[in-house]
């Protein structure tokens, strides 16, 4: 099966909800950095401060807006960027922002084919069902 980074059309899907819980847990992990970047790094708190606040209001937002198409799942992927850049001020996101990007990939790719198969099984049942003579297939 090909990889299809495409929004998925379910409207409660694997993908959109992989994606918007990775993002929101991210947008959290980046403001418990700023905390300790706060004590890391005492001359530059206000550049630190702004930085993470801004972050995580921008991965907050865009956990938000994944159900309006693609564009989320671009500005979720390219918010990644941010989030390991943070390894600079606080060592552990070195580790930690990889870990999160590839769970945002995982997510967006994997929740995608989930979301395939779902919607298979969900033809492939109504079309059974309408073949067995079901006047409504949803009760």
């Amino acid at each position: 099966m090909a990889v299809r980074i495409a929004p998925s059309a379910r409207a409660h899907g694997a993908q959109r909800m992989l994606s918007m819980t990775t993002l929101t847990v991210e947008a959290f992990v980046v403001f418990f950095a700023a905390l300790v970047a706060h004590q890391l790094i005492p001359e530059h708190r206000v550049a630190t401060w702004t930085l993470a606040l801004i972050s995580s209001v921008l991965l907050l937002l865009t956990a938000g807006i994944l159900r309006r198409g693609s564009v989320g799942y671009v500005v979720g992927a390219v918010l990644q960027v941010p989030v390991i850049l943070m390894g600079i001020v606080v060592p552990a996101m070195w580790v930690i922002g990889p870990a999160f990007a590839a769970l945002y990939v995982y997510g967006v790719v994997r929740g995608n084919r989930w979301d395939a198969e779902k919607d298979e099984i969900d033809r492939r049942v109504l079309a059974e069902r309408a073949a067995q003579g079901e006047a409504n297939p949803t009760d």
